[in-house]
């Protein structure tokens, strides 16, 4: 099983994604904004305006910054 962690900023909305990655496929998402917190899992996939990531992994034209460890995403996923 390959796991991949992912911390991007989406400068149009002023949010910060924190993506899990399981074989390729989003089971687990932090949404940081202004307003709150937002966390999304397979279990919980949708909350307000808010949706899992279900788009290849391809398509978040990725850096090598934006790749962090699980520790780190586990940090984040824990606050709440």
């Amino acid at each position: 099983m390959k796991e991949i962690f992912i911390k991007k900023y989406w400068h149009e909305e002023d949010v910060w994604f924190y993506l899990h990655f399981q074989n390729e496929e989003a089971i687990e998402q932090v949404e940081i904004t202004p307003k709150g917190n937002v966390f999304l899992s397979l279990e919980n996939p949708r909350e307000n305006t808010s949706l899992l990531y279900d788009q290849s992994l391809d398509e978040l034209d990725l850096e090598e910054k934006d790749f962090i460890t699980k520790e780190e995403f586990y940090r984040i996923w824990n606050e709440r």
